[in-house]
């Protein structure tokens, strides 16, 4: 029998399910799992599944090791977009709460997710997106503050502000967002097309807004980011949002996609070459100019490819 709504949990059931997919990377995968042994809320309450997708490496020693942790093994590489899909089919909490294989929560956050959906009264339209910082053990270099200031990676340090976000899907990061398990099944959850961790999350948040959903930016839930950033690593991972920004237009043709400023940030080779050498006298202006030439070729050349796969597929 359903249990009436507004009633408590089913005896048994966690009021929340953590979520997180991950993808050989086995040592920042137990600090996730370790900091969420040391919450500091009732084990009863939450419950944490681990999507391995495909990873083929010591994840699987990692989940073997780890105790009242739900282990999922993808059989290939799928993306996290299938990875989370099938960690919210596992769930059996009313509330999913993302967080990324090298996020590590703080001590209180589930209990503060669940604390702040249940002063909602429970709204089954609401998200709850928490913050995300660099951990206090990493070295936060001048590559790593110019992210947090370009809105390229989090918005937290630009336009965000606690309260409602509007809209919702403008910052939809799944490294610390909790929301009803009934409105990601209801929407069929995100769109497996997408490989890559980029825009798969904003296209479902697309999907949801037009359903009614609404999200609160709540940075009393704090998670802290345990990978740092080099500009090799964004430049690559900039390569892949400008393919998925390819399959966004082609799956949302109606999504508002704004990348003008990535757009006006490209340049010639010769340019880039000249900025290199302009950044290394430490000028912080010089090394601003060069990080967006830098990620403005890689987001085009990430386009140029997802155009081409979008013609040889015939999407």
């Amino acid at each position: 029998m359903t249990a009436p709504a507004g009633s408590g949990p089913e005896p048994g059931v966690p009021e929340l399910s953590v979520v997180v997919p991950t993808y050989r990377r086995p040592d920042l995968l137990r600090q996730c799992l370790d900091a969420l042994a040391a919450q500091d809320v009732e084990r009863s309450r939450f419950e944490v599944v681990v999507v391995d997708d495909g990873s083929q490496d010591d994840t699987t020693a990692v989940l073997a090791a780890a105790s009242d942790v739900v282990g999922l093994t993808q059989p290939a590489n799928a993306g996290p977009a299938a990875a989370r899909n099938r960690g919210i089919e596992a769930s059996r909490g009313r509330l999913v709460l993302f967080l990324d294989d090298d996020i590590a929560a703080a001590p209180d956050l589930v209990s503060t997710h669940l604390a702040l959906h249940a002063a909602a009264g429970g709204d089954p339209q609401l998200g709850v997106l928490g913050r995300v910082d660099w951990h206090p053990s990493l070295t936060v270099t001048p590559f790593m503050h110019w992210l947090d200031r370009s809105g390229l990676q989090f918005a937290y340090e630009t336009w965000l502000r606690e309260g409602p976000i509007d809209p919702p899907y403008a910052a939809f990061y799944t490294a610390n967002l909790s929301m009803p398990r009934s409105l990601l099944v209801d929407a069929g959850g995100f769109d497996e097309r997408f490989p890559y961790a980029a825009f798969e999350d904003i296209e479902l948040a697309y999907r949801l807004t037009a359903r009614g959903f609404r999200m609160d930016y709540r940075p009393a839930a704090q998670a802290f980011h345990t990978r740092a950033m080099a500009p090799a690593d964004f430049t690559m991972r900039m390569e892949r949002v400008g393919e998925s920004a390819e399959l966004l237009r082609a799956a949302a043709p109606d999504f508002p996609l704004d990348d003008a400023e990535l757009a006006r940030r490209v340049t010639s080779r010769w340019t880039r070459w000249r900025l290199a050498l302009a950044a290394r006298s430490g000028a912080d202006l010089a090394r601003r100019r060069h990080y967006w030439a830098q990620v403005g070729a890689a987001y085009e050349r990430g386009r140029q490819r997802g155009r081409r796969k979008a013609q040889g597929s015939g999407v």
